[in-house]
């Protein structure tokens, strides 16, 4: 997927501040940016870099864990299925109930080996140059991060009514990008969460 560097929204950043930050800001603006990754990340549980869809789990005791031994690491589960998903027109989805471990599935005494599950994954990245950072800042991300932080920075400088303006034309900007996810009619399709015989029948009576 498309992204651009780091140095670019950096760059972007100061001439928006209209300033060239000496060194001691260069922290203060990576945690703005950070900051702004985060609550753009939060936004919505379909970002497509995010999104594993029909993905082999293997479940513990009848819980998909957060962290699934074949390596996947999840922040929000959406759907779990008996099978692989999409294949056909009569997979059965598993109901769940979301612990400190992971997902419970409510599949009575019959406690799969396999579970297909669609989730969002773990955002786990600081976005910077510096040794152990990603420089890869996701393309969709870009001008709100940049606009975010241009508000987040007028804030700091007590510049309120500047930076109220600013966020606002920050948040049009992550709305065109949430906007262009729904599309795509991937959500549609996900969270589309219908009680059927099918999937019922793996409940425990």
């Amino acid at each position: 997927m498309q992204t651009r560097t780091y140095s670019d929204l950096y760059d972007l950043v100061q001439a928006l501040c209209g300033v060239t930050f000496a060194s001691i800001e260069e922290p203060r603006i990576k945690a703005f940016i950070n900051r702004r990754a985060q609550k753009a990340y939060r936004s919505s549980n379909y970002w497509t870099r995010f999104l594993l869809i029909g993905e082999e789990f293997t479940p513990t005791n009848g819980v998909v864990l957060y962290n699934d031994p074949n390596g996947q690491k999840v922040d929000t589960f959406l759907r779990i299925y008996k099978n692989q998903p999409y294949a056909n027109n009569n997979t059965q989805e598993y109901e769940f109930t979301v612990n400190q471990t992971g997902a419970q599935l409510i599949c009575g005494t019959a406690i799969p080996d396999k579970a297909f599950v669609t989730c969002k994954t773990q955002f786990l990245d600081t976005y910077g140059n510096a040794a152990g950072n990603n420089s890869s800042v996701p393309n969709e991300w870009f001008q709100y991060i940049a606009h975010g932080t241009y508000s987040d920075y007028l804030r700091a400088e007590g510049q309120q009514e500047r930076a109220a303006l600013a966020e606002q034309e920050a948040g049009e900007m992550l709305l065109d990008e949430l906007m262009r996810l729904d599309e795509q009619h991937t959500q549609t399709i996900i969270s589309n969460r219908i009680s059927t015989n099918s999937n019922m029948q793996y409940r425990s009576y």
